[in-house]
């Protein structure tokens, strides 16, 4: 079974696969297939990693019952075969730090591709 731990990676390649190949199938054009791609994930990235910021923040209130996943994409991402005795507050964390990792990491391609782009259009 998949790691609870890493859906957020394999969600972001299975996305990465499939714009890829629509958007090259599309412009022939791998510059600009690839900025596409990455502004794509880029946002999507920036969405699960507000969700799971969200979720790990609100695991650390102390007057919660107990801990738990508080929104539906922090549920999607984290899976349900991660049940209670699994989810702990460093779970919650180590999922944001990757997810926040990601997002740093697919906003430094962006900007690279932007400036190769800039640099071709001169």
């Amino acid at each position: 079974m998949f790691n609870p731990e890493l859906y957020f990676y394999y969600i972001l390649l299975i996305t990465l696969l499939i714009f890829t190949y629509l958007f090259y199938r599309r412009t022939k054009n791998l510059s600009k297939t690839l900025l596409m791609t990455i502004t794509a994930l880029f946002f999507v990235s920036i969405v699960c990693s507000i969700s799971l910021a969200l979720n790990y923040y609100q695991s650390l209130k102390p007057n919660t019952e107990g801990i738990g996943i508080s929104n539906v994409i922090a549920y999607w991402l984290l899976g349900e075969d991660a049940w209670a005795p699994v989810w702990t507050i460093q779970l919650f964390k180590k999922a944001y730090s990757i997810s926040l990792w990601i997002t740093l990491i697919l906003f430094v391609f962006l900007i690279i591709l932007l400036f190769m782009k800039r640099k071709e259009s001169e």
